[in-house]
């Protein structure tokens, strides 16, 4: 499992821990069901706001991925890679009921971003003051040390969501904000997902009847109120929903599924059948620098042209996407329809025949990490 960018987390992979740059940074692999490759770059931004995460193997018969969209600040987007996979993993419908499980899951991240801080210590184990302020604080100023101020959930930082779920013969697409999943069925773009823009006419009037409304660019915008006669804007962001956002989400009136920003996500989901080739994931950067048949287009080429490492397709789509103001992530799956329907069960008997002496080399997830959901106090 692959978790990018981690700045946080080093230890864990240190050479991918290092993600504020404007190189391509690529990683793959592959399981008996799926080949895959993804890749990102930084945009002209000063630091890396997207996040994505693989999981080819979330269990034996269940791959999945997410593309998150980071914007105003790359926590939110942190969070919900590190968390996203491992509360679905827990949710009581993952086995009998996995639309209803992702849906679950979305509202679960703004759950856990409403409640309390605790989730930064996942992004922080440290805590979130520097060292100095830890030891001469207590010197300078005791009392500044054991106050506590109210905790507000992130204002303006948020994340758009993509995430793709295979298991057997179908793949379901959550989404919310303009993250994409695509699919090639023959070489035709099969949009899995939604783009979720304050202009359309539903995400409008749930918007203007929770107190918001579009400026010129058609942005929802939250007025703060008016100094010497001018208002000023609180809020103001290009997508009508996404993960955090919070500023959008405070009429004390209304519940969360009609406040101004919601995360509720659309949720498509498809049968794999032969003709279905590959899936393209990927952040804003990408979908401003190409059309969904465009992305299809040019993965179908280079797959007709001989080319079967899906490193070197992801690189050259990038590249192809520069130069872009927008962090850009991609991820590339090609599903293997000659993998036997009962490949979960195979991949199993195999793992419990390797002998217990494994690389010492490989990275894998804690196991507390893949049955324990995060559950901050509140």
């Amino acid at each position: 499992m692959f978790i990018f960018p981690l700045e946080s987390f080093r230890k864990a992979n240190p050479a991918m821990g290092a993600s504020n740059s404007r190189d391509i940074r690529t990683e793959g692999g592959e399981n008996i069901r799926i080949k895959y490759a993804a890749a990102s770059m930084q945009g002209f931004g000063p630091k890396m706001e997207d996040a994505y995460t693989v999981a080819p193997d979330l269990d034996h018969t269940t791959s999945f991925f997410g593309v998150y969209d980071g914007h105003r600040g790359a926590e939110v987007a942190l969070l919900c890679a590190w968390l996203f996979h491992i509360e679905l993993r827990v949710h009581p419908d993952y086995q009998r009921n996995l639309n209803n499980a992702i849906r679950s899951v979305f509202s679960r991240m703004d759950q856990v971003l409403r409640q309390s801080n605790e989730w930064r210590q996942l992004l922080n184990p440290t805590g979130s003051r520097n060292w100095i302020e830890r030891v001469l604080c207590p010197i300078a100023n005791p009392w500044y040390c054991i106050e506590e101020t109210p905790y507000r959930p992130p204002q303006s930082t948020g994340s758009t969501v993509c995430v793709a779920v295979t298991r057997g013969n179908q793949v379901i697409v959550g989404n919310v904000g303009d993250s994409h999943c695509v699919a090639s069925r023959n070489g035709q773009a099969i949009l899995l997902s939604t783009g979720h823009k304050p202009y359309h006419q539903n995400e409008r009037q749930r918007i203007e009847r929770a107190g918001g409304m579009l400026d010129i660019d058609n942005n929802v915008v939250i007025e703060g109120g008016q100094v010497g006669g001018f208002s000023f804007i609180e809020g103001k962001l290009s997508t009508s929903r996404a993960i955090g956002d919070f500023v959008f989400k405070k009429n004390k009136h209304l519940p969360p599924e009609e406040q101004m920003v919601i995360c509720n996500p659309d949720i498509h989901d498809m049968e794999i059948t032969n003709d279905i080739e590959f899936l393209v994931m990927g952040s804003r950067g990408l979908w401003l620098s190409m059309t969904y048949q465009e992305a299809v287009d040019y993965v179908h080429a280079m797959l007709e042209s001989g080319e079967t490492d899906l490193h070197v397709i992801c690189e050259r789509l990038m590249q192809r996407a520069r130069p872009t103001i927008n962090d850009t992530t991609v991820i590339l799956i090609q599903l293997n329809h000659g993998a036997p329907a009962d490949a979960g069960e195979i991949e199993e008997a195999e793992e419990d025949s390797k002998s217990d002496t494994s690389d010492d080399n490989e990275i894998k997830p804690a196991a507390s990490e893949e049955e324990q959901p995060f559950a901050p106090n509140g």
